[in-house]
């Protein structure tokens, strides 16, 4: 029973098959209705009808992906969760776009360019010569990632990096239109802790939250441990080791194969309101909603930001994250991000908390099934 309680922390986020969404996909648990309620402001009906058409337009954003080529420069979900904007740089092809069920947006950069300028910053040194003049402004690149609806690369840094950053998107070859730096006040962190609580402990110390039940283990973050940590619950029962974890780098992301006699199961932890059903790993788009469940804070939602972000952690910096607007604290990570019913990833860090909000990232489940080959259990 431990361990199938521990084990029960997983997510789920947009339905397995493009297309018409299948009634488990729209069936809602009353814990998500909740969360969506408390963070989008939605009731039953409305977060109902928000994931059925986030489910569609997963499926309309690839297609027009695929037929604009060269000129698609990124998509994503109004406020609202209604209208698909799909921007090109090619004003011929906007009857496409709108045959499709998408409002075309005329954009001046391709998405390509800015992830190419994306990817020449994650190959190269991106830290600033320290000063020791007295009372300067603290300095650092925070993150970085393409915001499609502004059609930029935008880069956040400390007060005193805000000149470093403009300097280095021209180093990639942006003009100033193409980019824009944002101010923060403080570095990312990741979600760690050494406190004990109701999740699972990495080598009898420190403490994350269980991410998805694979068929022969589960997932979670790669800061959480690396190989050969071991696993256990609070209580000290063995739930396996560390077989993989990457960290930092190209992802934050972990596998631990369990022991002999442990219960997988298709569920996400709904704190309070049952468990959460996981029927597969269909990725969401930017503007979609998303929710997070962790052993800290539980259950929280908010909407996608960003795919693809760069995020400087402490111990270094890791690409490919995607970047919320959920809120998370110290132990949720490795936890469930989902909607509805689809798996999109674990947490990874982020800044602020579940009391005065935040910004958080979480490494796609995708990657993760891939780079260790592993399958998930489905419900």
């Amino acid at each position: 029973m431990e361990l199938t309680r521990f084990l029960a922390f997983l997510a789920a986020v947009l339905p397995v098959a493009y297309g018409a969404p299948s009634p488990v996909a729209n069936s809602l648990h009353p814990e998500i209705l909740a969360a969506m309620k408390r963070d989008l402001g939605l009731d039953a009906m409305q977060a109902t009808a928000r994931v059925a058409r986030e489910i569609s337009a997963s499926e309309i954003i690839e297609q027009l992906k695929t037929s604009t080529g060269a000129s698609f420069a990124g998509a994503w979900l109004a406020e609202d969760g209604t209208t698909i904007n799909v921007g090109i740089t090619d004003e011929a092809l906007a009857a496409e776009v709108t045959a499709a069920g998408a409002t075309p947006a005329i954009m001046a950069t391709s998405l390509s360019k800015l992830q190419d300028a994306k990817a020449a910053l994650d190959n190269q040194d991106i830290s600033q010569a320290k000063t020791l003049a007295a009372g300067s402004a603290a300095t650092g690149i925070a993150a970085y990632y393409v915001d499609v609806a502004s059609n930029k690369l935008i880069l956040e840094a400390l007060p005193g990096s805000v000149a470093h950053a403009e300097a280095l998107a021209a180093q990639v070859g942006l003009s100033a239109s193409e980019f824009e730096v944002q101010t923060v006040e403080s570095m990312p962190t990741t979600f760690a802790t050494v406190r004990g609580g109701d999740a699972y402990l990495i080598n009898r110390a420190a403490r994350c939250s269980i991410g998805f039940s694979v068929t022969t283990g589960f997932v979670s973050a790669g800061h959480c441990g690396t190989v050969g940590s071991s696993a256990t619950t609070s209580a000290g029962a063995s739930l396996g080791t560390f077989s993989g974890s990457v960290f930092p780098g190209s992802a934050d992301m972990s596998y631990i194969r369990t022991v002999t006699g442990t219960t997988l199961t298709a569920q996400i932890n709904g704190y309070g309101s049952g468990n959460l059903p996981v029927s597969g790993s269909t990725a969401s788009a930017v503007g979609a909603s998303i929710c997070r469940s962790g052993s800290t804070s539980g259950v929280h939602c908010g909407t996608v930001r960003a795919l693809g972000a760069t995020v400087t952690y402490a111990e270094g910096r890791v690409t490919g994250l995607t970047q919320t607007t959920v809120c998370a604290e110290p132990g949720d990570s490795g936890g469930s991000y989902y909607t509805g019913a689809q798996a999109q990833g674990v947490t990874s860090g982020g800044s602020g908390d579940c009391t005065v909000g935040g910004i958080t990232y979480f490494q796609p489940v995708n990657e993760i099934l891939s780079t260790y080959g592993l399958t998930l259990v489905r419900s």
